[in-house]
Parts: C-alpha cells; sequence; structure tokens
C-alpha cells in the first residue's frame, strides 16, 4: 500500500514539474523566436533606410544582428539595377528570388530558394524610381532556434530523471511519519483487541462456570460473579479511556477553561486517595505552600493528578512514600508527583507515554489498569499548553515534574 502511495506522489510530482518545464521550453523557444523575427525585421529596416538613401555609413555597426543579409535594387519593372557588395551567388542565380519578392503582393515575409528560406523586405527608392529589396537568411537564425530547442529539451529531460529522484526522496520523507502513524495505529488496535479479549475470557469462563452449575445459589456462584463484574468494569474503563483519546485525536475532546484553585483541586483528590495509601500502608504526604490560582479545564487537571497518583501508589511496595507537591510561581504552576516505588529503567522513560506501553508487561498485567493513562495524562498536559519531565532510578522511584503556565489560554 505504502509503495504504491509513494509511486503515486512521485508521478504527480513528475507530471507537474514536466508541465512546468514543458510551458518553460515552449515559452523560451517562442521568446526567442520572436526576438529572432523581430531581429530580422530591424536589420532589414535598417539597411533598406541606409541603402535607399545611399548612406550606409558603417556596415560593421550591423554584425551584431549575426545574420547574413544582402539587398538588390529594381527599377519599376523589376530589373536589377544594383546590388549590395557582398552576394551569397550570382545575381543570374538570385534573379528567381528578386522576382519572387518583387511580384509579391505583400511588402515583407519568406521566400525559399535552393532548399534556404529567405526573409524579405521591399520598399521604394526615395532619390529614384524603383524599389530597394532586402533580404536575410534565415538559416543561421533555424540553426541556432533548433540548437536552442534541443539543448532545451535535453535539459528537461536531465531535470525530470532529477525531479523524479527527488521527488522519490521526498515521497519517502512524507511517508516516513504516515508509516509511523500507521504503524502505531495497527499496534493501537493489536493491543485494544488484547485487552479487550483477556476481560472479556475472563468473563465467559466466569459465566461458564455458573452456567454449569444450575443448581447452585446465586450466594454460593458470588464469586464468579464477582469476578465478572470486576472485568466488565475493567473493560468499560478501557473503553471510555479508549474514547477518549480518539475524540483527542479527531480535535473533538474540548476543554472547559475557568479560574480555579489548583491548592482545593488538588486537595480533594489526595482526599479520595488517602484510604487506599491506608489500606496499602503507603504513606500519602501533600505540600502546598500557596492557594494558586489557574486558568484551565479542572475536571481534566484532577484526572492528571489521579492518573499520576494511581501509578504512583500501584507500583509503591507498603512501607513506602508518594508525596504530592504544588508550587506556584509568576509564570507557570510546577506540580510534583514522586513516589519511592520501583522506578523506572533510562531506556524506557522517552515511551512511558505511548498507548499501551508497559515497561514489564508480564509485571503490568498484575497491575489493574489500561495502559492508556499516561497517555491520557500527556494530552491533557500538551492541551494546557504544559511540559512534563520524568526522572527515575529502578528501586528508588520516579518522580514526575508537571509546568502550566500562567497567562491567556482563552484558546484552549
Amino acid at each position: 500500500m505504502f509503495r504504491e502511495l509513494r509511486l503515486k506522489l512521485t508521478l504527480i510530482n513528475v507530471g507537474i514539474m514536466a508541465l512546468l518545464l514543458l510551458f518553460f521550453i515552449i515559452g523560451t523557444f517562442l521568446v526567442m523566436k520572436i526576438q529572432v523575427f523581430n531581429q530580422s525585421q530591424q536589420l532589414m529596416q535598417i539597411v533598406a533606410n541606409e541603402a535607399g538613401s545611399g548612406t550606409i555609413v558603417n556596415p560593421r555597426e550591423h554584425d551584431k544582428h549575426l545574420a547574413k543579409y544582402f539587398y538588390i535594387k529594381t527599377d519599376n519593372a523589376g530589373t536589377i539595377t544594383d546590388s549590395s557588395s557582398a552576394l551569397p551567388m550570382t545575381l543570374d542565380q538570385l534573379t528567381p528570388l528578386v522576382n519572387m519578392a518583387f511580384h509579391k503582393p505583400n511588402p515583407q515575409g519568406e521566400l525559399e530558394l535552393h532548399d534556404e528560406t529567405y526573409s524579405y523586405l521591399k520598399v521604394p527608392l526615395k532619390e529614384t524610381p524603383g524599389f530597394i529589396i532586402i533580404f536575410v537568411d534565415l538559416e543561421r537564425d533555424k540553426d541556432i532556434l533548433q540548437e536552442l530547442l534541443l539543448s532545451l529539451t535535453v535539459g528537461g529531460f536531465i531535470c525530470l530523471g532529477l525531479a523524479y529522484y527527488g521527488s522519490r526522496f521526498m515521497a519517502d520523507r512524507a511517508m516516513a511519519p504516515i508509516k509511523s502513524s500507521w504503524q502505531r495505529q495497527q499496534e493501537f488496535v493489536a493491543d485494544a483487541s488484547h485487552e479487550l479479549r483477556t476481560p472479556l475470557s475472563v468473563v465467559q469462563l466466569n459465566l461458564d462456570i455458573v452456567k454449569g452449575n444450575p443448581e447452585e445459589t446465586v450466594a454460593s456462584q458470588s464469586k464468579w460473579i464477582d469476578y465478572s463484574l470486576l472485568e466488565i468494569r475493567r473493560m468499560s474503563k478501557l473503553v471510555d479511556d479508549l474514547l477518549f483519546l480518539a475524540r483527542a485525536d479527531s480535535q473533538q475532546q474540548t476543554l472547559n477553561p475557568q479560574m480555579f484553585s489548583l491548592k482545593t483541586a488538588l486537595s480533594e483528590v489526595i482526599e479520595s486517595f488517602t484510604p487506599l495509601a491506608q489500606t496499602n500502608g503507603i504513606s500519602l504526604e501533600a505540600s502546598f505552600r500557596e492557594e494558586g490560582m489557574y486558568y484551565g479545564d479542572e475536571n481534566r487537571i484532577k484526572q492528571l493528578i489521579v492518573i499520576l497518583l494511581d501509578n504512583a501508589l500501584k507500583y509503591t511496595r507498603p512501607g513506602g512514600m508518594v508525596t504530592l507537591r504544588f508550587q506556584d510561581w509568576s509564570t507557570h504552576a510546577e506540580i510534583t508527583v514522586s513516589d519511592t516505588g520501583e522506578g523506572i529503567e533510562q531506556e524506557h522513560l522517552n515511551q512511558i507515554f505511548e498507548r499501551f506501553y508497559r515497561v514489564d508487561r508480564a509485571r503490568s498485567q498484575q497491575k489493574e489498569g489500561t495502559g492508556l493513562g499516561l497517555a491520557i495524562a500527556d494530552w491533557i498536559i500538551k492541551s494546557h499548553r504544559g511540559r512534563i519531565k520524568v526522572t527515575s532510578s529502578p528501586g528508588k522511584g520516579t518522580t514526575f515534574v508537571i509546568n502550566l503556565p500562567h497567562g491567556n489560554l482563552d484558546k484552549l
């Protein structure tokens, strides 16, 4: 699929380049042809004025026109009476050409003699009765135009060749993020399918056990029913997270910004986690120095802290500590979530915000979660134009530092 798409992009670029080159070649050739024609007409007019009055002052002045020219003077009957000193052939040989030009109704045009083309201009003499006919040999002009056309054509094909390879290179670069996005999407679908398949299998197994014992009471089967409900809640949470990220990807996930107290919001989150921390034997501490008025989506900021605290408590052993600190600066609000838990290897820190990414899948399977929390947290931070920094040491714990800028966030 990507190979065909790359080929189409390359051919489209080459096609556009070919049209541009075609227009350029035709335009350049026509401009040069018009210039050559005008140059010949100008030369014949100058020679006609000078020769007609017998005042050719400097013949070298005409050399800049490059074209070969000569003139013939005739009487009113068309008989040759005089000519220029340099003639391409004898007067007898030129007589047919002169007769054709003399009897042409148009005073200027083109004629052919002995497979050569001449441009002519016929004007009346000023001093005596008769005409002067100026001829310009067009063969040299034709050769120049043919060489120009050949050069432009060869140059055009060279440019097309360069454009083809250049287009392939640019197509490869343009396709790189598409391939990466497609691969991530495939991995996302595969991971989502895997995450959904596991609880579905558990629910099906539990229901099969219940169905296989029809004589048992509901109370006696409550263990299997509770397992099923637990997995259903897990699937519901997973589907909610998937829908959240899907709306975020399609830019349909909106925020409701307003002024609120970060201290109050963080205090509410801490209170909701206190029972869980006490049950697991983990010390949960909070440090808030300022009230910290902030303009943003309060619910999303709470969701962000919930995700980080949930992860911290999940990977901290009994007897450990989880700390939530907040400090309000003039330019930004700084929120820090740290724990003394298992920690994360350095090579994994740049990937923990990817969807379904888990440092140790075997160990993570034992922890309840969807694998989407940090991806959602990352979106919330970026949507508030914030930044997050993670430091961690295996066996010592992990620290998340979030900077949320103050200022005009009306575009949220």
